[in-house]
């Protein structure tokens, strides 16, 4: 029951509490819909859909079994329901182990039966000893079933526990027969899109992140540090982004296993492995940009000197990083977003240079003069982190495109 209650794959990437990708706040109807929209998805009315239909198949199939066993059928729908998850591989693993844990649970009830042990002594042991059991490696979904099992037995059972325990795990094991079959043959679900929509969803804030730190270099006043720009918020999000497209992706592959579905379905699931390979390796340069800017801005950490010279380039580098990000590492834009970003960074490396050589010029000068130097040439005068980052970016890109087109 509780793999169906509380196994939720395809969880797209959440941005914070109260705030949607791009940094704004969010209306308490958009709020409402987040809480309520999880529970309407397409693939959970399907699940619910089949876990109605299996429920009362196995309830139907459990009352014509012979004798005895056909008096515990109310325990099939319980089987079909532990054996309901959203993937067929789930759904055969935790049944398996569903069926483990019971065996393990009866056998235990059983020899605590036939011990000279008291009743009470036996409620008590079932728990504690069914409890440790489920402590066992590999049990998974079964181990809350150790002691429910046991427990059952020896209260439920009583004087009956022989009957009561075949027909629990029979009706048990014809229930799960029934929920994997239903799950088999009732549109196996194929989380290919959620995927590439988390994967989008983490590539939609680093754009964002990057096109607002472009806003920010070409505005005229300098942001103040109690009123953040929409990035800062944005970049301590990035990280959660890309775990919560990650495991998108791994509940994709786990749904395309022994999925017939897959043979007509013609989604680039390699692609998308691909694209979120290169936004896990970028992300740390987006974050690297921020927090360089930061301390140009407000010069927190460090303080980082920036001139004017070197932001409006820095802006357009910016600009292209983010259409280069935004390409996916196959789409029809990539080739021109790394022409351009590519000239955006010679831009910015001149930029660079220049204002270094400046700054060494005019610290000598000081010197010459017999005056204090302003500002030591050593610092970093024009942003060479920033322009690192930047072209790490480029490389990333560029090399995953290379990797695309080599497979």
């Amino acid at each position: 029951m509780a793999a169906v209650m509380s196994t939720d794959p395809p969880t797209a990437a959440r941005p914070g509490a109260a705030q949607t990708p791009t940094g704004s706040i969010r209306t308490p109807r958009q709020r409402l819909g987040s809480v309520i929209m999880p529970a309407l998805r397409p693939w959970r009315l399907m699940l619910a859909l089949k876990v109605a239909i299996a429920a009362t198949a196995a309830w139907f199939l459990g009352s014509l079994l012979p004798g005895e066993l056909g008096e515990f059928s109310y325990y099939a729908p319980l089987g079909a329901l532990v054996s309901l998850t959203p993937t067929l591989m789930d759904s055969v693993r935790s049944s398996i182990q569903t069926l483990v844990g019971l065996g393990l649970g009866i056998g235990l009830a059983w020899a605590l039966i036939v011990s000279p042990a008291p009743g009470w002594v036996s409620v008590a042991l079932s728990v504690g000893l069914g409890t440790l059991l489920a402590g066992l490696p590999g049990l998974g979904q079964g181990r809350d079933y150790v002691p429910i099992a046991a427990l059952f037995v020896i209260i439920i059972g009583g004087a009956n526990a022989n009957d009561f325990s075949a027909g629990y795990l029979v009706q048990m094991a014809l229930g799960v027969l029934v929920g994997l079959l239903v799950n088999l043959l009732i549109m196996p679900p194929l989380f290919v899109r959620e995927s590439a929509a988390g994967i989008a969803a983490a590539r939609a804030r680093m754009v964002d992140a990057l096109r607002s730190m472009a806003n920010t270099m070409r505005a005229e006043e300098t942001p103040s540090p109690d009123d953040p720009p929409a990035w800062d918020a944005a970049l301590s999000t990035i990280r959660h982004d890309i775990d919560a497209a990650r495991r998108l992706v791994r509940d994709a592959a786990e749904s395309r296993r022994a999925n017939p579905r897959t043979r007509w379905n013609k989604h680039d699931f390699r692609g998308d492995e691909g694209a979120l390979a290169a936004l896990e390796r970028i992300a740390p340069a987006v974050v690297d940009i921020g927090d360089a800017l930061r301390a140009a801005l407000w010069g927190i950490p460090v303080p980082v000197r920036l001139g004017p010279e070197v932001r409006s380039t820095l802006a357009e580098a910016l600009d292209a990083a983010a259409d280069l990000v935004d390409a996916a590492i196959d789409d029809e834009r990539l080739p021109e977003a790394l022409r351009t970003a590519d000239q955006a960074l010679v831009a910015l490396r001149s930029a660079v240079r220049s204002a270094h050589v400046d700054a060494v010029n005019r610290a000598a000068a000081q010197t010459d003069s017999g005056e204090e130097p302003t500002a030591d040439p050593a610092d970093d005068p024009g942003g060479e982190n920033l322009l690192f980052s930047l072209r790490r970016i480029y490389a990333e890109v560029e090399s995953s495109k290379r990797t695309d087109r080599s497979e």
